[in-house]
């Protein structure tokens, strides 16, 4: 079960193909026009040690795995880049399945048609020290907006967050399927992914930590609030492993790799 909630966190994506045709009134504010999520810029979030990735040790190729996994976020990230020729709105959206939040003033909305799934919105808005980011869909023959994606990051980029919602698999659509929240410390970047439970004892949440210049870093996993196990690697891919009694606390096994 581990295994498939996993592979589902990591492997679920929806492909975007739009057109349309630029109007206005845009908002006053002009920073909403450049406001961009940081991770979005690189197809590559972060990266794994290159002796390490190569590696056919098993718990080196896990531990890359995680890394990878940390890639998967682009396939939402690239959501956020309106295509050329979207129309251009300073009126906000309200989706059926969210609230738009009192504090945010301006909003600068793009909207597009798709061949796969009606229309799609993007809006950018912005508050005292952040940024919001979401991305809606609306079905071909529907009235309502529903909120796919909803991602928010300071303005100096230390920390932000994302949240993709269940709009297309048929379950209620305030479900939040996975989230990702982000923080920076110098080199240092902490991401942790979730897939949330109604059972806090359910919920699968990875931890993973790599200097983004040396490539070092460690991951933990956990389910509900229990450790299960946690590895680490160094800048030349050598890395340990230990896993976890179901305290989380007491090590069942522990070992090293070398690359």
């Amino acid at each position: 079960m581990k295994q498939l909630r996993l592979f589902l966190f990591f492997a679920l994506s929806v492909i975007i193909f739009s057109c349309s045709k630029d109007e206005d009134p845009t908002p006053a504010n002009s920073s909403l026009e450049t406001a961009t999520l940081s991770l979005s810029s690189n197809t590559t979030v972060v990266a794994a040690p290159a002796a390490m990735k190569a590696s056919t040790n098993e718990y080196a190729q896990m531990a890359t795995g995680y890394v990878e996994g940390v890639n998967a976020m682009t396939s939402y990230l690239s959501y956020f880049t309106p295509p050329a020729g979207a129309v251009k709105s300073s009126t906000s959206i309200t989706a059926s399945n969210a609230r738009v939040a009192s504090t945010q003033k301006e909003y600068l909305v793009y909207i597009w048609t798709d061949a796969n799934n009606g229309s799609v919105a993007y809006q950018v808005s912005e508050e005292s020290d952040k940024y919001v980011f979401e991305l809606f869909f609306k079905a071909k023959s529907g009235s309502n907006w529903l909120r796919y994606l909803y991602a928010e990051e300071k303005k100096d980029r230390s920390s932000g967050l994302m949240k993709v919602y269940d709009v297309f698999t048929g379950g209620p659509s305030t479900t939040v399927l996975f989230s990702y929240n982000w923080a920076r410390t110098g080199d240092q970047l902490d991401v942790t992914m979730e897939i949330p439970d109604e059972d806090p004892q359910f919920v699968f949440k990875t931890v993973i930590s790599i200097n983004v210049k040396t490539k070092a870093g460690s991951v933990s996993y956990y389910i509900g609030n229990v450790k299960e196990y946690n590895m680490t690697w160094d800048a030349a891919g050598n890395g340990t492993w230990t896993w976890y009694e179901e305290d989380g606390k007491t090590v069942n096994e522990s070992g090293t790799w070398k690359v």
